[in-house]
């Protein structure tokens, strides 16, 4: 008979970033041809828009045990629906990508555990939520990326990428009383306005190395890699 299957906890490691450098502005078009420089970060800046920003962890006890096959809510730590919603927090406007990385960690130290399968937690974004999932190698595995069609305007936020997360439910007895773990890095590039596709469209593959299909506002509409 197998022994009961139980997963204590979950914990979410939100993880701030600043992506700079790589981005073309619309301010350094020449004719037809775009020229790229670096931005300072002062002028490209994002980070969560819920309220995690500043904690290097952000961890809470789920109330009751998770088995194989069920679909855990997610919610930030102000108590809202969703994870993992970013603001652009710069004085520019800006596409903006989530890669989302899953693990499974020993409950004692919390320690990476290897030889589980990360692809065994299941995320994925809600429909109608504006997040784009990328296609492998971008996506497979224990990571995933996400872009958010829309480019986000200074002090502006997107939808929560992810609202709940499943367990395979084909797991064994060796993940018992394990956690699982969410870390997710988010980056940006600057967007150089909805008349300039062509400039975006090279910010995007020179920082991401993703070529992006965009519409004429400027938003994603797909993602080649």
């Amino acid at each position: 008979m197998k022994k009961r299957f139980l997963l204590m906890g979950a914990a979410l490691v939100l993880v701030a970033a600043t992506a700079v450098g790589g981005s073309l502005a619309a301010g350094q078009i020449e004719g037809d041809r775009a020229v790229g420089a670096p931005l300072a970060a002062t002028t490209l800046q994002i980070g969560w828009a819920d309220g995690q920003t500043r904690s290097p962890a952000a961890e809470y006890q789920l109330t009751q045990p998770v088995m194989p096959g069920d679909t855990v809510a997610l919610a930030d730590a102000t108590g809202k629906a969703g994870v993992y919603s970013v603001q652009n927090t710069g004085s520019v406007a800006a596409y903006v990508r989530v890669t989302v990385t899953k693990y499974w960690a020993d409950e004692e130290n919390n320690g990476k555990r290897t030889d589980l399968d990360g692809s065994a937690i299941q995320v994925s974004a809600p429909a109608g939520s504006g997040w784009l999932e990328s296609n492998p190698p971008f996506s497979s595995g224990e990571t995933q990326t996400f872009y958010f069609c829309r480019p986000i305007s200074p002090q502006e936020a997107s939808e929560a990428l992810l609202q709940s997360l499943a367990v395979d439910a084909a797991l064994g007895n060796e993940y018992t009383d394990k956690t699982i773990r969410l870390e997710a890095v988010a980056e940006g590039v600057q967007f150089a306005g909805a008349a300039h596709g062509d400039v975006n469209q090279k910010g995007i593959l020179t920082s991401w190395g993703v070529l992006a299909q965009l519409d004429e506002d400027g938003n994603i509409t797909a993602i080649e890699q």
